[in-house]
């Protein structure tokens, strides 16, 4: 984040009556063309650069959004700024084009199809404009920029077509700080009902929202900004409360690791003198986006190599650059804690709330299998009756990993309520992934005999895994033939809690795997397919619903637990996927069960809704 005082009024007064005055040689053309996809004829105005030439080198299309309440003069009145840039060399020369739209349409599509402002925009204006002007119609030369009501349609025009646009800069935009719309703050929705109907329906159409808001734009398909040069500005003192979804965006776009360039602009508000220099900022961010690719300054490299050597004597890897994952911090809850420590506080916690643990409890019998390899913890309490059955399966690569990394979990869903149970199973080399499998569903069939003298209930089981444990339960929950081949069914179970893997369409995951999911799955697609979650889905079988969990930032969001999740509703399954923010892999799990976390809240409510217990029916 940068921050930035802006200049003194009289500063800014005089830089103003510096260059009120256009440079000769450019040119602004107002014009209007007739379309049916908006209240015709739709004007637009357009700046013609110093030495533009009808027959030369085609150059960069800049479109220029204005914010509510004004129009195409918007152009003119940003033009001494664009003209000093271009004399300065600050700015390469460029074709800028401004349309006219009302206030409140936010540059989008109406849910009725009464008026196509986006479409216009992006599609029919873009076109036309291609056509009339000596400009580059590939995507590295057509840029989006905006402020206000227009930036936050420059966003959206750029995340929802970043193969027409290569970069964006959004000032002071007007976005939502959600996901989701039942996330967004009442002060941070629009006010007029007429309007938000006329944007989104009535009733309200929430994934029309989903697929207009930049930031679940974003989190929808990380993939597909990554070649996207993005700028998003905004003062902390925002009037309309505008940094909140700046500051939301950015967070969002960095968690899925998105380059862009964020500011929030100390002691600026949405009008005011600061304005000027944060536009200017604007285009120097554009003009370094033409630029590119610059290679590093040689100090910079040397620097980088510097480093490089220093991590790796210190045994790390060398931090990587964007848009490779960084290594993460402590203080940001993304490293694994140290499991000795949580060990010791989960004990205690658990002591303090009356949970008692029954360990090494054996499920099965196998011949040159160890015991311990096929024994469950189960934590009980005093007095604990037709307690719901939660069955917890830990990560570990499918090669190691302990039950005792139950931690907090007991300590928080036994005073709930619920009978929990952490259980081992055995690990590659020795046991195949099927056999594995057959453990989770081994085990679940012998709480289904044993449940009661433990308090809990048989007739309500829930398998929750991590990592390669959420991969086994997540395959035992879609494939019929383990629950038979322990003695039950898929109507055993009432639900399925996936807590971050990559492998539920194992054969997709496996075009580009290597290491611990090549020594794991092998090189036979046969049997990829025989353990692969996607591949078991068929409508109708009674597959138990299930919440699906993605850590912050996740690359396989898009590509594996998503549309998953998708294949499961389409197949008439209940259904749900959930980014936790700040949580890396392993403490997404390990934190389950700690105040605040937000990945327990959800689990509480899933249970309630899937397997409540007495005082939650």
């Amino acid at each position: 984040m940068t921050t930035k005082r802006s200049l003194p009024i009289a500063a800014i007064t005089m830089l103003v009556l510096s260059i009120v005055e256009p440079a000769r040689g450019s040119e602004l053309i107002r014009e209007a063309m007739p379309t049916e996809l908006v209240p015709s004829p739709a004007e637009y105005a357009v700046l013609l650069p110093d030495g533009y030439d009808a027959e030369g080198e085609r150059l960069p299309l800049l479109l220029l959004l204005h914010g509510a309440g004004s129009d195409r003069e918007h152009l003119d009145r940003v033009r001494p700024q664009i003209e000093e840039m271009w004399q300065s060399g600050e700015l390469p020369p460029m074709v800028v084009a401004t349309p006219s739209v009302p206030p409140g349409t936010v540059y989008m599509d109406f849910r009725d199809g009464s008026a196509k402002w986006e479409t216009f925009v992006t599609q029919e204006l873009l076109a036309h404009l291609q056509s009339r002007y000596r400009i580059r119609s590939d995507r590295e030369g057509t840029m989006v920029t905006g402020v206000s009501m227009g930036g936050s349609g420059s966003l959206r025009f750029a995340f929802r077509y970043p193969e027409t646009f290569g970069a964006v800069a959004a000032l002071e935009a007007g976005i939502w700080p959600a996901l989701r719309w039942q996330d967004v703050a009442e002060e941070h929705r629009i006010r007029q009902p007429d309007r938000l109907a006329a944007l989104f329906g009535d009733p309200f159409d929430e994934e029309l929202w989903e697929s207009s808001n930049p930031a679940s734009i974003a989190a929808a398909a990380p993939s597909r900004l990554r070649d996207l040069a993005i700028y998003i500005e905004c003062g902390e003192a925002d009037a309309f409360g505008f940094h909140e979804g700046a500051e939301f965006l950015h967070q969002t776009l960095w968690r899925h690791r998105i380059q862009h360039q964020y500011r929030l602009v100390r002691w600026a508000d949405h009008v005011g003198s600061s304005r000027f220099e944060r536009s200017a900022d604007r285009f120097r961010f554009l003009a370094r986006y033409l630029a590119q690719p610059t290679p590093p300054e040689p100090d910079v490299e040397a620097f980088r190599e510097r480093m490089a050597e220093r991590d790796r004597g210190k045994g790390f890897a060398p931090f990587p650059f964007w848009p490779d994952e960084p290594r993460r911090v402590t203080e940001t809850g993304q490293t694994s804690p140290d499991l000795s420590s949580l060990q010791q506080q989960a004990d205690q916690i658990r002591r303090e709330r009356g949970v008692v643990r029954i360990s090494d409890v054996g499920y099965a019998e196998i011949d040159g299998v160890d015991p311990e390899r096929l024994s469950l913890d189960v934590y009980t309490r005093e007095g604990l009756a037709g307690a719901p059955v939660i069955l917890y399966a830990h990560g570990g690569g499918w090669s190691r990993g302990s039950k005792a990394q139950a931690l907090f979990k007991p300590g928080v869903l036994v005073p709930a309520g619920y009978l929990f149970v952490s259980m081992n199973y055995r690990f590659r080399p020795e046991a195949e992934l099927r056999e594995m499998g057959l453990d989770i569903a081994t085990a679940a069939m012998w709480l289904k005999r044993n449940a009661k003298k433990y308090g809990g209930d048989p007739e309500r089981i829930v398998l929750m895994g991590h990592s390669a444990g959420a991969h086994l339960v997540s395959a035992v929950g879609t494939d019929e033939s383990y629950l038979e081949q322990a003695g039950g069914s898929l109507s055993d179970l009432r639900g399925v809690i996936s807590l971050d893997t990559a492998m539920y369409n194992v054969p997709l995951q496996m075009e580009g795997a290597g290491g611990i999911q090549t020594e794991a799955f092998g090189t036979d697609p046969a049997v990829w397919l025989e353990v692969s979650p996607w591949h078991h889905i068929e409508a109708g079988k009674g597959i138990p619903p299930y919440l699906l969990f993605i850590s912050d930032g996740r690359r396989e969001a898009s590509t594996q637990p998503i549309p998953f999740t998708e294949r499961l509703k389409a197949a008439g399954v209940d259904a749900a996927w959930h980014e936790i923010a700040g949580k890396g892999h392993s403490p997404l799990d390990l934190m389950i069960g700690t105040e605040g976390d937000e990945t327990t809240r959800l689990i509480s409510e899933f249970l309630a809704r899937y397997a409540p217990t007495a005082s939650t029916r």
